[in-house]
């Protein structure tokens, strides 16, 4: 199976074509103002229409007004959103379009049960759990707290960098990857040799 790879925290157009080149599938563009990553809506505009028939482009929120998301839908319809704080399944399924929702983990939960909260899902994706950061903390979660979960698919996210990548996968059996701080030179900037290193070992792991 081909992981989904996904490269968090674009703030440039150059970014994106870097990260199209080096053969991710997708990238995440913040809209959350508290992130060093966040972007004007204008700016992600910008690299939406650069990029997104080149790759998936996805919008990630953070507990923000239905209004604020439904613009950013409207400019940029071709999107997943992903929302990564506590919203609720019906606030998630309101707009009535594709989304990922992070589930920030720090005990062992069930997946399937999650799955049922958030009916329509396009897809979970699994985070480390930070109580004042919402993704891109660097850090991993403990592996063994999903090991009952890797039947169902997943996105696995939280510290993953091209030099754990490989024991990640050794150990987690997911759908896809998601990287930001394990791939940059600082937080608004890519390193795209660490992007093609990152991008590599996941599509080693299948051959």
């Amino acid at each position: 199976m081909k992981h989904l790879i996904k490269i968090c925290g674009i703030t440039s157009v150059e970014d994106a074509e870097g990260v199209h080149l080096a053969g991710a599938d997708a990238i995440g563009l913040m809209m959350y103002k508290n992130s060093p990553r966040s972007l004007e809506m204008d700016k992600a505009k910008e690299i939406y229409d650069a990029i997104n028939k080149k790759l998936q482009v996805v919008l990630v929120f953070v507990d923000q007004a239905e209004d604020y998301v439904g613009e950013c839908l409207e400019l940029m319809p071709n999107t997943v959103s992903q929302f990564h704080g506590s919203e609720t399944p019906t606030y998630c399924k309101s707009f009535k379009h594709d989304f990922v929702k992070a589930i920030n983990v720090k005990e062992e939960f069930n997946l399937e049960e999650a799955y049922e909260e958030f009916l329509g899902v396009k897809i979970l994706l699994l985070d480390s759990f930070n109580a004042d950061k919402f993704g891109g903390t660097g850090t991993t979660f403990n592996w063994e707290l999903i090991k009952n979960s890797q039947k169902l698919p997943f996105i696995l996210a939280g510290g993953l960098n091209p030099d754990n990548i490989e024991l990640a996968l050794s150990k987690v059996s997911c759908t896809g990857v998601d990287t930001s701080s394990g791939v940059e030179s600082h937080s608004r900037k890519k390193d795209l040799h660490e992007v093609e290193r990152f991008i590599k070992k996941v599509r080693e792991a299948h051959d």
